[in-house]
């Protein structure tokens, strides 16, 4: 009978659809089930009685959560935690935390139960703009760069300074967004690159091409317009002014002359200003829905 009994407690916890992990006081492990070690990426090894420092080192996480309870004893629910799992892919978890006792009352142990939650939560916002960016502006800059390449009438030097910067710039971008999506709240470094870091990549190329391939002064909007996307109204307007005055700057230095001429660049750079509020302001509307 009692062996019946030890087989269904073994059943029941290797059936349970969420990961259960359970330590000693000490912080060895006792219970590893096996959707703990599907979710983490565990594979199937004799875990049982090893630190959970040295078990679960690739999720140190895990290991301060069970740690600090065995140390508290006190139980929690309805929490979020990242990790990594032995892929390195960066999950969500919704746990909670178990305080085992004995008959007498006495603890003897600690556990978490976990899911996997990373796909039912939305990434934050400025993550999702980021990949709006890569997926329309990014195109939009390789055609229009491409474009300027095979018709326009810049040298040869200036041609093949343009290309290059063009595909650090796309690796560039292409980055952040995997990034920010692998590691969602620990992207605010990058983020701070990502202005500045297009804006003098992209005015390099409108200086090289621009004055010899009209459309080319497009470019200018789109930092503008990914800042007003997930930075705030000052940021925006900041980066706004800037391309507009750097466009500005770029026909002046290049030579441009006529009446004419000057009038439509400053209504270029007019635009870019008003669709760039425009634009955040939308961005604005949305986080507020949002919430």
């Amino acid at each position: 009978m009692s062996t019946q009994i030890v087989g269904l407690h073994e059943s029941v916890l290797e059936s349970l659809p969420g990961g259960l992990i359970v330590v000693d006081l000490e912080g060895s492990v006792l219970v590893l089930n096996r959707s703990a070690q599907k979710i983490l990426g565990i594979d199937n090894v004799l875990l049982q009685y090893n630190s959970c420092r040295s078990v679960f080192a690739g999720q140190p996480e895990l290991v301060d959560i069970l740690l600090g309870a065995a140390k508290t004893l006190e139980q929690v629910n309805r929490k979020e935690v990242y990790v990594n799992n032995a892929k390195g892919e960066r999950l969500l978890l919704g746990y909670g935390t178990l305080v085992f006792r004995d008959n007498e009352n006495k603890p003897i142990g600690v556990g978490i139960t976990f899911q996997d939650i990373t796909k039912f939560v939305p990434l934050p916002l400025n993550v999702q703009f980021i990949s709006l960016v890569n997926r329309y502006f990014m195109p939009f800059a390789v055609l229009m760069v491409t474009t300027a390449l095979i018709w326009g009438l810049a040298e040869k030097w200036e041609k093949y300074t343009a290309a290059g910067i063009l595909a650090g710039v796309v690796a560039f971008n292409y980055f952040m967004g995997w990034h920010s999506k692998r590691i969602p709240e620990g992207q605010a470094g990058l983020k701070r690159l990502h202005i500045p870091i297009n804006f003098i990549a992209l005015g390099v190329m409108v200086y090289f091409l621009g004055t010899l391939w009209g459309p080319m002064w497009l470019l200018f909007l789109l930092t503008p317009l990914a800042a007003s996307l997930y930075a705030g109204r000052l940021t925006t307007v900041i980066v706004a002014v800037l391309s507009a005055g750097v466009l500005l700057g770029i026909y002046y230095q290049r030579g441009l002359t006529g009446t004419i001429g000057w009038v439509q660049v400053c209504l270029h750079a007019v635009f870019i200003v008003f669709v760039s509020l425009f634009v955040n302001s939308l961005a604005g509307l949305v986080s507020r829905v949002r919430r």
